[in-house]
């Protein structure tokens, strides 16, 4: 007969509140929030894919960075400019069989301009409150002090070589460890938050003709409305590959147990091992 006291023994995996109910609702409004800005930023930039500085900016006038389609051959060709430097990306955008949401002439079926750009701004101020509410829940309830901020051990120089090394050699975090953020999710979840986030919106309002009559500052903040639309452009490709990073963080660090802990709010922590 097998021994079962060893077996009752058998240490098993602890489960805590890791994500209370408003960092959860805040996580996927914003997530949908930002999806939605993403798609819907797309298609309004594919109607002008030019970038300039300064307050003026249209066909004909010098743009310091093009998305460019030559179609005068059997095929479009298509380049990126960047001041004087052009790199061909023909097959990788442009070509609809390659990457279907990736094209310049076409546009979906029934698009229209007024109703996309109205999509992008509702989508945009769902994400302002839903910003504003969770910057509030991290001050109330002392999540952004005890989990966010970080300590100045953990800013030395030899800290953040450890923790940089240990995330390119994909080690994942077990144990008690995994219950608090590591510097560098810290310090990149800070710079989102208060960086990324909130200049995102201030130059999103820029462009807005109604908010800059109000606030003609912004103008002198980014320096025109065409160079408000660029660093807009700039900031949401950060955004882009901040969420690329996380998703990829994600899979490293197991994918179905931190997606579980986000909609349930448990967490699961493994045994470590001898």
């Amino acid at each position: 007969m097998a021994d079962l006291s060893q077996n009752s023994q058998d240490p098993r995996p602890e489960r805590y509140l890791r994500f209370p109910m408003a960092v959860r609702l805040s996580h996927w409004v914003a997530a949908a929030a930002i999806f939605t800005l993403l798609w819907s930023g797309f298609w309004i930039f594919n109607l002008h894919p030019r970038l300039y500085w300064g307050d003026v900016g249209y066909f004909g006038s010098p743009a310091i960075a093009e998305l460019q389609a030559d179609m005068s051959g059997e095929t479009t060709s298509m380049a990126i400019r960047v001041g004087s430097l052009s790199m061909d990306v023909t097959g990788l955008i442009g070509k609809v069989n390659v990457l279907p949401f990736v094209r310049v002439m076409n546009f979906p079926e029934g698009f229209q301009f007024g109703g996309t750009r109205a999509l992008h701004f509702t989508a945009a101020w769902v994400l302002v409150i839903c910003w504003m509410l969770y910057v509030y829940h991290l001050v109330s309830s002392g999540r952004l002090k005890t989990n966010w901020l970080p300590r100045a051990s953990e800013l030395t120089p030899r800290h953040l070589a450890y923790e940089i090394v240990n995330h390119l050699k994909l080690r994942r975090t077990r144990g008690e460890a995994i219950k608090k953020y590591n510097v560098l999710q810290k310090l990149a979840y800070l710079s989102v938050m208060f960086g990324l986030l909130p200049l995102l919106l201030l130059t999103g309002l820029t462009m807005s003709n109604s908010v800059t009559t109000a606030w003609p500052f912004l103008f002198d903040i980014f320096g025109g409305r065409q160079s408000a639309r660029t660093l807009h452009f700039v900031f949401a490709s950060l955004m882009s590959l901040f969420i690329l990073i996380h998703l990829f963080e994600l899979l490293v660090a197991g994918f179905f147990n931190h997606t579980r802990s986000m909609i349930t709010g448990h967490f699961k922590i493994a045994p470590e091992k001898d």
